[in-house]
């Protein structure tokens, strides 16, 4: 299969989503094409709806109306902005995120996000960049068709960034296809293959990154753009 024909297929699609709460539309007559293989980039304000849309995607949040057509749950994976660690250790939570691996992939795992010396320790005691870390990779080493992020660098130092980035790059030079949410904008140009931009609730623009960001279509996007 070519570049151009794996970037033409879908891997999960959404038609007329309505998510709702008290009568109040929140996500509002949603429909959308994401590319099999590609980064897709969520963009917005705080509260255009970027986190449920992930999260009505991966099925989550279910919708009051419309249809959403992606993959088996068990070839998804989400990454949340702050990961609920559970009350076990470091090792155990990478393993109820990802069972059946053995002993030298986990610790190849851990070892690669360089908390190999952290295997023991309460998830709970992980620093933030630390927990993300752990989250990506139990989500990762999955193997994963399908991957959400939602703003998975927020508020972590350089480090953690960069590497967090490098494990978005390698998952995507393997086939993977990933949805994210980022208020980073140099983020999300190095990133981006393909641009959703949202606001109350609606995706106003959708377009390949890089017109996205050299010429965008509506006010609100070029509003956003000049605050990023």
């Amino acid at each position: 299969m070519s570049d151009h024909d794996a970037m033409t297929k879908t891997i999960i699609s959404a038609d007329n989503v309505v998510v709702s709460h008290e009568g109040r539309p929140l996500l509002d007559n949603i429909s959308l094409r994401i590319a099999t293989g590609a980064i897709t980039m969520v963009l917005g304000h705080n509260g255009a709806g970027k986190t449920l849309l992930l999260s009505a995607l991966h099925g989550l949040r279910l919708p009051q109306s419309g249809r959403i057509i992606g993959p088996l749950r068990s070839k998804q994976k989400m990454v949340f902005q702050k990961p609920v660690m559970l009350r076990r250790s470091a090792r155990d939570y990478f393993e109820f995120l990802c069972p059946g691996l053995d002993e030298d992939e986990v610790l190849a795992w851990f070892k690669k996000a360089q908390l190999d010396t952290r295997l023991t320790v309460p998830a709970r005691q992980l620093s933030g960049g630390e927990s993300q870390k752990l989250a990506l990779i139990g989500a990762l080493a999955s193997d994963p068709d399908l991957l959400f992020l939602d703003e998975p660098t927020a508020h972590l130092d350089f480090e953690s960034t960069s590497f967090i980035e490098a494990q978005i790059k390698a998952a995507h030079g393997t086939g993977t296809t990933i949805v994210m949410t980022s208020h980073n904008r140099a983020q999300a140009e190095r990133l981006a293959d393909h641009v959703l931009f949202m606001e109350n609730g609606k995706i106003s623009e959708t377009a390949p990154a890089q017109k996205f960001f050299t010429s965008p279509q509506t006010t609100a996007a070029q509003t956003y753009l000049s605050h990023y």
